[in-house]
């Protein structure tokens, strides 16, 4: 089932995420890992973990798209969708909050915004990979 689910995935994000499903409690809520993996929108983008922290590009090299928003485990226990740096603005921009892990990553889901062109840049080997796992070319200019 996980085959049928990963096609058209590029092998750089799966690699990743099996990365991010193995990386302990104390840097990333398995949770939170795990229900983001299993959301279709989610799962085929690239992600990234910090402490406390997973974020998402469309580009599986850097520089990174920044018009996804990440999720943020809280003090509280409760996790917090917040678009960071989002391109053509500063700062950053708060969505939701949720109880779970489940909850947060569907208003996640729900407030990814459509692929807009250009979002990797051109060139350099960078591979965007859209919100359902199909692979687009870099756009030519």
């Amino acid at each position: 089932m996980a085959a049928e689910n990963d096609a058209g995935i590029p092998g750089s994000v799966l690699r990743e995420w099996q990365s991010v499903l193995s990386e302990p409690s104390g840097v990333i809520d398995p949770a939170l890992s795990r229900a983001t993996r299993a959301n279709p929108k989610l799962r085929s983008l690239f992600p990234l973990v910090s402490p406390g922290v997973l974020r998402f590009s469309r580009c599986t090299r850097p520089p990174w798209s920044r018009d996804v928003p990440s999720l943020f485990r809280r003090r509280d226990g409760r996790f917090s969708v917040i678009h960071l740096w989002e391109t053509g603005e500063s700062g950053r921009r708060d969505v939701a909050v949720a109880d779970t892990a489940p909850e947060a990553v569907a208003l996640l889901s729900a407030a990814l915004p459509e692929r807009r062109p250009g979002t990797c840049g051109r060139g350099g080997g960078r591979r965007p990979v859209t919100p359902y796992g199909s692979r687009l070319s870099a756009p030519s200019m």
